[in-house]
């Protein structure tokens, strides 16, 4: 893991965290064979080689409601992942997402729930 200034993510990368974690201090970027940009706090974001996000990990903090709202209005996630999250849980807390091919792993309280992009809960552990 090599540590790289900001300015190196590729550009996508770079939009993504300005656009969604523009509140948030960049504590350090970092490259193996993709990159991560952690945040003060510990919480932190992956992206692909080419600067796709892959995952938002909260590291036992939470991840605001109000970022995954915002990914889904600018369809980076589904809207029917978000409505249903919203629909199953009452109240929630979420700590990470995980982007796969078609589906999403995501970290809601103490359960791993995989949702598909068409909002169907595949699995619940």
């Amino acid at each position: 893991m090599d540590i790289i200034p900001y300015k190196k993510l590729p550009e996508k990368a770079r939009n993504f965290i300005e656009t969604y974690f523009n509140d948030y201090y960049v504590f350090k970027t970092t490259f193996t064979s993709s990159y991560s940009v952690v945040f003060k706090g510990g919480s932190s974001v992956n992206f692909t080689s080419r600067g796709e996000w892959t995952s938002i990990i909260g590291n036992g903090n939470e991840i605001a409601f109000s970022i995954i709202e915002k990914l889904a209005e600018d369809n980076i996630i589904e809207k029917e992942v978000i409505n249903t999250i919203k629909e199953k849980y009452d109240s929630f807390t979420i700590y990470r997402i995980i982007k796969k091919k078609n589906k999403y792993e995501i970290e809601i309280d103490n359960n791993n729930v995989i949702i598909d992009i068409k909002g169907s809960i595949l699995k619940n552990k």
